[in-house]
């Protein structure tokens, strides 16, 4: 394995350990390193599978510790860590990386990236959570919030999912700016990271 593809690896294990030290509440609900690490590993990795894989290795070990460790109650027994619907949206945001920043990071796309990868998720998440939620009207039956299955109820399931996009895009800008910006600074230092 090369230097290279090492560091790149440590790199997406940090984010995996920030993303369980982040367990701050509520109001830190979004605040995750985790879509822009997908991004990382699809502008360095130098394959897709490579940063594909990576990707979702990455974020299935994190699932799997929140899932079992920190939110059990909410799973019923021994949790996978495993959505097919948001592992598909990550490896989407990792080609997004291969595609807008491979070998051509610049400030724009850099930025055009970064908004792309977290309003998408925003978007195709919760339509997610619109389709396969029962429909009963919008309403709290229990814990669980259910949407009509129109366009008002699809609005309403986007409305109530703005306060965690926030969080989304200041986390997004965050860490990869730490990321990105590290690896760069990596690079210049080290010749065999180029």
């Amino acid at each position: 394995m090369s230097k290279r593809t090492l560091t790149l690896i440590c790199i997406l294990l940090l984010a995996v350990a920030s993303r369980l030290l982040i367990l701050a509440g509520p109001a830190w609900a979004n605040f995750s390193p985790i879509t822009s690490m997908a991004l990382f590993a699809g502008a360095y990795f130098s394959s897709k599978s490579q940063s594909i894989s990576w990707t979702i290795l990455s974020i299935w070990l994190a699932n799997l510790v929140l899932n079992n460790l920190v939110y059990p109650q909410y799973y019923e027994g021994f949790s996978l860590g495993f959505a097919p619907i948001h592992m598909s949206l990550f490896v989407g945001i990792s080609l997004l990386g291969t595609y807008m920043l491979k070998n051509k990071i610049t400030a724009l796309n850099f930025l055009a990236s970064n908004l792309a990868a977290v309003i998408g998720f925003f978007l195709l998440s919760n339509f997610a959570v619109w389709l396969n939620l029962p429909s009963l009207g919008t309403a709290v039956v229990g814990d669980e919030l259910v949407y009509t299955k129109d366009w008002n109820g699809l609005m309403q399931c986007y409305a109530m999912g703005l306060p965690f996009l926030k969080n989304s895009l200041v986390s997004q800008f965050l860490f990869s700016g730490i990321f990105f910006g590290g690896f760069e600074l990596l690079k210049k230092q080290v010749p065999a990271l180029r």
